[in-house]
């Protein structure tokens, strides 16, 4: 499968994703707090380099490519390198390329997973279970009475459907978009690039 039918093929799944849950957000009142990036600030986070192909395709376009490889090699934190934090603050921030943020940075505390037994199970945040229990309590029972709520697990299977090697291989969260540049830049090395509003290649 080319570089840009993956391409179209992640951002069709992120599109029902964010369909899903707006829906989920509507219905119940759910959200984060304006600022907070507290989950952004853990330091173990992994994902796939697929989740990030489009991030990665959107950089080659852009032809930035090449300097946010070199950025990522020389970065020594362990955080997401897209993370933006607000000067001397634990817990307030924002992404520096939303529009191409990761699976996993989309599914985080308006998901659901399905544990051992087949019981679903909302994930989400320590804050949002603080600020808003009762809303995140009446989602809960939701589930368990069967109301629709994006499942983390069908989505990535979803995403691996797509391409099983890059789609199962689950990163550090930096090494996934390294990884994921590497493979657009090297399809590329010896393709014609693809023009802007013919992507077809």
């Amino acid at each position: 499968m080319s570089i840009v039918r993956k391409v179209k093929a992640v951002e069709k799944i992120f599109a029902a994703l964010d369909q899903e849950m707006n829906a989920l957000r509507t219905s119940s009142g759910l959200h984060c707090i304006s600022g907070c990036g507290k989950c952004c600030f853990k330091a173990d986070i992994e994902a796939s380099p697929l989740e990030f192909i489009p991030y990665a395709f959107h950089l080659y376009l852009t032809k930035r490519i090449d300097e946010a490889y070199q950025a990522l090699l020389l970065n020594e934190t362990s955080i997401c390198a897209l993370f933006a934090p607000v000067p001397f603050s634990l817990d307030k921030g924002s992404c520096s390329s939303y529009a191409y943020r990761g699976l996993i940075c989309r599914l985080f505390g308006f998901s659901a997973t399905r544990d051992k037994n087949g019981l679903s199970k909302l994930i989400t945040c320590k804050i949002l279970k603080e600020t808003q229990g009762d809303v995140v309590n009446t989602i809960q029972k939701g589930i368990e009475s069967d109301i629709p709520v994006p499942m983390m697990n069908d989505y990535y299977f979803r995403i691996r459907s797509i391409d099983p090697d890059l789609g199962t291989m689950m990163l550090p969260i930096n090494l996934a978009m390294q990884k994921a540049m590497e493979v657009v830049m090297g399809y590329y090395a010896y393709r014609k690039p693809p023009r802007l509003g013919k992507l077809s290649a």
